[in-house]
Formats: C-alpha cells, structure tokens, sequence
C-alpha cells in the first residue's frame, strides 16, 4: 500500500459585516476555522494574507492555534455595515491511500467543516 500526501488549499475573504437585527449593542469579532475528521490523518493551518506588523492586539486581525480571527467591532444600529477586509487562507495536508485518492477526498469533504462564527 502506497501512501499520497495531498494538499488542500483555499481561501476566505471576509469583506463586510452587515448587521441586520441589532439583537444587542456590544462588541464583536469574526472567527474563521478549519475542521477536518479525524478519521484523515492530517496536519493543518491559517494564515493571514496581510498581516499587521507585530504581536496581535484587539485593533488588528491574527491567527491562534489554526483559527483566524478579526479584530473587534462595535456594532450600535440595525442595518450597520462594518468593513472587514481580511483575508485568510488556510491549507490541509492530508496523508491519502495512493490506490483511493480520489475515492478519500469524495467520501471525506472538506469543505463542510468550515467554520465561521461570530
């Protein structure tokens, strides 16, 4: 049995955050991450496309343990629109059976383990 290692990247633009019910004024921040089943063996991680010079604070976006995360908003009104403009890609390698390549990747979807929360 012959082994594959694939490589799986893709990228997300976060552009902008549009408030359509104010559930409650506050401060937010947008994560973006990856998961993949355990059953792959596999090795991951994010990186930021344009990253701020120096060490993350809470007025820029950044990276922790694979997750990418926004800086924080504020969000006040309904119908408010925040720009985001981060972007992110993020990258999987996997460890394939090289006699069920494509037969994996089918059975095993990446892309619905793709988070985003708020």
């Amino acid at each position: 049995m012959s082994e594959v290692q694939g490589t799986v990247e893709f990228s997300l633009e976060l552009h902008k955050f549009h408030n359509v019910d104010l559930f409650q004024r506050g401060f937010y921040q947008i994560r973006a991450g990856l998961k993949v089943s355990p059953r792959v063996p596999h090795s991951h991680y994010a990186v930021l496309l344009c990253p701020t010079l120096g060490e993350c604070s809470f007025s820029s976006a950044g990276v922790y343990d694979g997750t990418v995360f926004s800086r924080i908003f504020q969000i006040l009104y309904r119908n408010e629109e925040i720009a985001v403009n981060d972007c992110m890609i993020f990258k999987v390698h996997l460890l394939l059976d090289g006699e069920r390549v494509e037969e994996a990747l089918i059975c095993e979807p990446l892309w619905k383990y793709v988070f985003v929360c708020v």
